[in-house]
């Protein structure tokens, strides 16, 4: 969950997380290019801090009231997984560490 990977489209360096159904997706903030997906079940171990929200679109902040779970990836991750069952996007966010 870092920008390392450019977009093939537009050439922005920055991503954001989302969880649909079951993939795990690096997209481009500005254009929404899908960069990289992978299963969501791959990243059901990681115990990053974040927050989950419904996703609002690409490079748009989610409101407050659009909250799914906060917490370490690990233990929110049902929470996630059955709000993105859906169809849902799920947008994560990395929370800052201390």
């Amino acid at each position: 969950m870092n920008n390392i990977l450019a977009c093939l489209s537009c050439g922005l360096d920055k991503t954001e997380s989302i969880v649909h159904r079951g993939s795990y997706i690096l997209r481009c903030a500005a254009c929404g290019e899908t960069i990289v997906t992978t299963s969501f079940m791959a990243m059901l171990d990681s115990g990053h801090e974040c927050s989950a929200f419904i996703d609002p679109g690409p490079g748009k902040h989610p409101p407050p009231e659009t909250l799914v779970a906060r917490g370490p990836f690990r233990q929110i991750a049902t929470a996630i997984s059955t709000a993105a069952s859906d169809g849902t996007r799920i947008r994560l966010i990395p929370e800052a560490k201390d």
